[in-house]
């Protein structure tokens, strides 16, 4: 599936999933599309929900717009008032969406400002903590050593220059939208779920400078996504090894890579194969019920806040 999403904004010989990461590899990017998923669609509403300055969330409001990622409805004519609704490319984001909160949920502890939500499956009425796994054999559960990826030499192209409008570096604490809006943290963690674990691996592959590639890994040791380790006992040279809550993320990158490959994709080809190693067929990401064990489909889904009943329905994930 091809359109015209991002078309403006990214060379034609990046990849997909390189055009994709630019895309949504911004802080507050990932955070407005989950409050427009929330129905949160008037400027003001967004505003106040996320704290955002007005200037910043015009400049990106403007450029998902741009992007094809959403589009205004007018709700009053006088004065003039219009309110942002997902396009078909961005209600296609639920996937990434689940598996940003379901990480965030995991690992970014009781302080994070989502740490409240819930998400209610419609189909068996029950809150639910999905499952990543294979849409292709149904096999649940998986991580990054259940892949094999083969990366396409085009997907650091116009990934390492991102546009002005990218936020500033990751800090601790890390949250899943910190991380994705980070460009560097992004592709280094990319690399090591693809396998580097080498200080000069992950240099040669990204193309990064020592100073800033010591940096990001110093921030993911510190916050417990990798551990380091002397490769020889006693030895001065160290492996970059992915603890549970770096290979956690995995998730999140095999979502954004198979809307990548339906939106951005003249071939279907995104620039990074998946390929599910138990049933030898590419991976399509898909997520289930750990209280029914049914696939989530995203109309049966919604977010709760804290105050709502545990009756009520909440809001349909996407459901405008």
């Amino acid at each position: 599936m091809t359109n015209d999403v991002g078309a403006g904004e990214v060379e034609g010989t990046a990849s997909p999933l390189g055009r994709a990461l630019v895309l949504l590899g911004d802080m507050w990017t990932v955070r407005i599309v989950r409050a427009i998923f929330a129905e949160q669609r008037r400027f003001q509403d967004l505003r106040d929900s996320l704290r955002i300055s007005d200037p910043v969330l015009s400049r990106r409001l403007r450029a998902l717009v741009d992007d094809g990622l959403l589009h205004t409805r007018a709700y009053q004519s006088n004065p003039p008032r219009h309110e942002y609704l997902l396009t078909e490319a961005g209600i296609d984001l639920w996937r990434v969406m689940i598996a940003l909160w379901t990480w965030d949920r995991t690992w970014a502890g009781g302080h994070h400002r989502d740490a409240a939500l819930r998400l209610r499956h419609h189909a068996c009425g029950h809150s639910t903590r999905p499952v990543f796994g294979c849409g292709s054999c149904g096999a649940i559960g998986l991580t990054a050593r259940d892949v094999k990826g083969v990366v396409d030499d085009r997907l650091l192209l116009d990934v390492v220059s991102r546009r002005s409008r990218r936020s500033t570096a990751m800090s601790g604490p890390i949250d899943a939208s910190g991380v994705l809006g980070d460009r560097w943290s992004t592709l280094i963690l990319s690399d090591a779920l693809m396998g580097s674990r080498r200080f000069s691996e992950f240099q040669s592959h990204l193309k990064i400078s020592p100073v800033t590639l010591t940096q990001r890994l110093e921030l993911f040791v510190e916050t417990g996504m990798l551990t380091r380790e002397s490769v020889t006992a006693g030895g001065r040279r160290q492996e970059y090894r992915l603890t549970p809550k770096g290979i956690d993320f995995f998730s999140v990158t095999a979502t954004i890579n198979s809307w990548a490959a339906r939106w951005l994709s003249e071939d279907g080809e995104s620039g990074l194969s998946l390929t599910h190693l138990a049933c030898g067929a590419e991976l399509d990401p898909q997520f289930t019920c750990n209280s029914c064990n049914k696939p989530l489909v995203r109309r049966e889904i919604g977010f709760e806040g804290p105050e709502e009943d545990r009756a009520g329905l909440g809001l349909v994930l996407g459901g405008q």
